[in-house]
């Protein structure tokens, strides 16, 4: 038998051979987009299992599976990347601009309250208020660093910027917005997300009292008729 091998057997071993340098080459490249994405992951990760003060930029590139100076290279500084993971899960800004649907004041507020909900007791969101409750109340730094950036950073929330909205509308009369916003959030959301950190309610509970909201809202619409005089 010849030595030669058959046309059929070469393009057997070229496509075996290319398959093999398509599996042990290099990983594909991620967009920024996709890269910070997971710097962040692994930066909240790191958060929960070592603290503030742990959470190193190695043990962030380690987990992210990224080398440091891609890290700073999108990153300052620890410090920088912390603001960011904030910024992006707990500042809700994405939100401000919702159009509230609804035939009815009452309708309007309750979609924007479900949507509110639903992007507040979202599983990233929960877990980076768990190691930011668990942070501020034993290190010091951790509590100035958060205080600081609430407070310098943090724009309207939400719900109190819908309130304005259907305020200026003259759908609504308030005089203080700012503290019927923190009433109506309480009472229709507080408890919930109380319950989703505390683990003390079987998951997503609060979706499956769909009427909890209108109810709210309607006793929220009604204390404002009462005060204003209606």
């Amino acid at each position: 038998m010849s030595d030669l091998a058959s046309p059929s057997s070469t393009a057997l071993r070229d496509e075996n051979s290319l398959q093999g340098r398509r599996q042990c080459g290099r990983p594909p490249v991620l967009c920024e987009t996709e890269r910070r994405d997971r710097i962040l992951d692994a930066a909240e990760q790191v958060l929960q299992e070592h603290g503030y003060s742990g959470a190193s930029m190695d043990r962030i590139a380690q987990c992210s599976n990224m080398s440091k100076k891609t890290l700073y290279h999108m990153f300052s500084s620890k410090q920088e990347m912390v603001e960011q993971l904030l910024h992006d899960r707990l500042l809700l800004s994405g939100l401000r601009d919702l159009e509230l649907k609804g035939e009815t004041v009452e309708d309007q507020l309750v979609y924007g309250l479900q949507a509110l909900g639903a992007t507040m007791m979202e599983e990233k969101r929960l877990n980076l208020i768990r190691v930011v409750i668990s942070e501020v109340s034993r290190n010091p730094e951790a509590s100035r660093f958060v205080r600081e950036f609430f407070s310098s950073q943090n724009g309207p929330f939400p719900l109190r910027l819908w309130l304005e909205r259907l305020c200026d509308r003259g759908l609504l009369k308030i005089d203080d917005v700012e503290e019927a916003s923190d009433m109506l959030f309480g009472s229709a959301l507080a408890t919930f997300i109380l319950c989703e950190l505390s683990h003390c309610r079987p998951k997503q509970y609060w979706r499956d009292n769909p009427d909890y909201l209108h109810r709210v809202v309607a006793m929220f619409l009604k204390g404002l008729d009462n005060k204003n005089g209606a």
